[in-house]
C-alpha cells in the first residue's frame, strides 16, 4: 500500500540513507507520483524527479515515426480509456477522437473492443493503429493494424496490460509532407533572411 511504501522510505531517510523510488515509464503520466511526492514534501524530504521515457515516445521511435506531420496532424493527445479510474466526460474518447489528432492510449487494453467502437465514430476504419506491448523491453511486440482490426489483433495476442495504442494518421504520412524548418524560404534563428 501507499502507507507501507511511504513508511519504508521515510524510515530509510530518517536513518540517513539515500532512497530511490523507481517508477517505470514516465513519472508525469499515470504514475501516482503526486500522492507520494506530497507526503515526502510534508515530511521535508528533499526530492529529485528524474524523468523516464514515455511509452508513446518509445513506440514512435521503434516505428521510426513522427507523430506531427505538416498539413496532416499537429496535435498529440495522451489519454486512457475509462476503467476503475474514470475519466471526466469532457475527456471521453469520442470527444478526444473528434480532434483527429495522434491519440496515444495507455491503460486501455482491457477495454479494447469498446475503445475501438468509440474511436470508429470519428476516425476512418483504415486509420493506422500501432499496438505496442512492452515497447523498449527485450520482449517487445509491435504491430500496425487498421483501426477496424485493433480489438481483434489485441485479443489474438491476449493483451491486457503494458500495452500502448497509438492511433494516428501520421503513421501513413505522405512522403511529400515537409515542414518549413528546412525550406529555403523560411527564416529562423540559424538562417535569418532566407526569404
Amino acid at each position: 500500500t501507499l502507507e507501507q511504501v511511504m513508511e519504508l522510505m521515510l524510515d530509510r531517510v530518517a536513518a540517513g540513507r539515500r532512497v530511490v523510488r523507481l517508477h517505470d515509464g514516465d513519472t508525469c503520466l499515470y504514475s501516482a507520483l503526486n500522492e507520494q511526492l506530497c507526503r515526502l514534501l510534508d515530511a521535508e524530504v528533499e526530492v529529485e524527479v528524474v524523468p523516464g521515457l514515455s511509452a508513446y515516445q518509445a513506440t514512435a521511435a521503434a516505428l521510426r515515426a513522427e507523430l506531427t506531420i505538416p498539413g496532416l496532424v499537429q496535435t498529440i493527445v495522451l489519454s486512457r480509456a475509462g476503467g476503475r479510474t474514470g475519466v471526466p466526460e469532457r475527456e471521453s474518447l469520442p470527444h478526444l477522437a473528434a480532434l483527429g489528432a495522434s491519440l496515444c492510449l495507455y491503460l486501455s487494453a482491457r477495454h479494447v473492443a469498446e475503445v475501438q467502437r468509440e474511436l470508429l465514430q470519428h476516425y476512418p476504419a483504415d486509420t493506422p493503429v500501432a499496438i505496442g506491448y512492452r515497447v523498449s523491453w527485450p520482449d517487445q511486440w509491435l504491430q500496425v493494424v487498421p483501426l477496424s482490426a485493433m480489438a481483434q489483433a489485441s485479443e489474438e495476442r491476449q493483451l491486457i496490460r503494458t500495452t500502448l495504442y497509438l492511433v494516428s494518421p501520421a503513421l501513413r504520412a505522405p512522403e511529400t509532407a515537409r515542414s518549413l524548418l528546412y525550406s529555403a524560404s523560411h527564416d529562423h534563428l540559424f538562417r535569418p533572411g532566407a526569404s
